[in-house]
């Protein structure tokens, strides 16, 4: 079904098809998780939204490490350019929790920050909570499908497009969100921190309506970056993508060829721009141009440098916002600054 090696980390996995998804998969996943005896073993549930013309992005997650009981996550809420993740207005995120947090499975958590989900209905409808009142801060949220979860060959990752509305609180002012967001979930994989000679990986999301949303993992390629040729970074277009899908007028298609341009900041390797052309295993070919709208520095492992994103997509006369979430290592950084 898949050509996805076990010893190759996550983010390498190429997605070859797709492979059928219960209500379950809304729960943890004991049994695949015990295969695995990797400290590294994790389960995660992804969330962000955002309110693009206030330059609103958020991150919310639940990770889970079973083989050492313990969970990390929370939620980050900013605006803007934000230097720290400690810079942004809502940043509440806690590494070590005891995973007697998740009790009531995924049914209904409570982190101690009060960070919270609660399954309404399973692959349909989740009801997310948080309030600091101290900070005054806020989040009431309700994310409802709006496209079939998509889950990946292997059986251990799913995304799904949802409509997100309800209220956000930040340092006091009210804002209304309704947006749109590809959230996601994964198990039964270890995750290593090993570094990687690798160069700028991007996870690419946007929703353009109900009908047209796509998602797009990708390395930069030498065609769109072309310092990397005779380097150890180099990667060809044709090797760049890791996974990807197109959901358009009722029909996923799995993505089999990218084509990644980007623009970078000097220093912190911001994608300033970033367009792609991308074709499913259907046929279709849509392009996709972007421009960076804000961006938080997430410090969740010590050795690597990821960056949550809200990009500006435009596509045939549309405009979408959707995440950029990047990942850089050390070796990158030494030949930038050695270059």
């Amino acid at each position: 079904m898949s050509d996805m090696s076990e010893g190759k980390p996550f983010f390498l996995a190429r997605n070859t098809g797709f492979a059928p998804i219960s209500e379950k998969d809304e729960l943890l996943h004991p049994e695949q998780n015990k295969l695995v005896k990797d400290d590294t073993l994790t389960e995660t549930q992804y969330f962000g939204f955002c309110v693009p013309e206030e330059g609103i992005h958020a991150l919310a997650y639940l990770w889970h490490h079973p083989n050492l009981g313990v969970v990390s996550g929370g939620i980050n809420v900013w605006k803007g350019i934000t230097q720290t993740m400690a810079h942004a207005e809502l940043a509440d995120w806690r590494t070590f929790m005891s995973d007697s947090v998740l009790k009531n499975d995924l049914h209904d958590f409570r982190f101690a920050n009060g960070y919270g989900v609660r399954i309404v209905e399973p692959l349909k409808h989740l009801h997310m909570t948080y309030a600091d009142p101290v900070r005054k801060n806020s989040v009431d949220l309700h994310f409802k499908g709006v496209a079939p979860p998509i889950m990946f060959a292997d059986g251990n990752h799913f995304e799904q497009t949802m409509k997100v509305t309800g209220e956000l609180v930040l340092r006091g002012k009210r804002y209304n969100v309704d947006c749109y967001n590809v959230r996601d979930r994964s198990w039964g994989k270890p995750r290593q921190e090993t570094i990687q000679t690798l160069p700028p990986l991007s996870w690419v999301t946007g929703t353009f309506n109900d009908n047209f949303s796509f998602n797009c993992n990708m390395f930069d390629c030498i065609e769109g970056n072309p310092e990397l040729k005779g380097t150890p970074f180099a990667i060809t277009a044709e090797n760049s993508l890791n996974s990807g899908w197109l959901y358009r007028d009722g029909k996923v298609g799995n993505i089999v060829s990218v084509r990644k341009r980007v623009g970078r900041a000097p220093g912190n390797l911001l994608p300033i721009t970033l367009d792609f052309e991308a074709t499913d295993d259907l046929g279709r070919t849509f392009n996709v141009k972007g421009k960076l709208v804000s961006s938080l520095m997430q410090t969740a492992w010590q050795n690597i440098d990821i960056h949550i994103n809200l990009m500006r997509w435009e596509c045939e006369g549309m405009v979408a916002y959707g995440d950029c979430q990047e990942a850089n290592w050390t070796d990158y950084f030494h030949f930038i600054n050695g270059r």
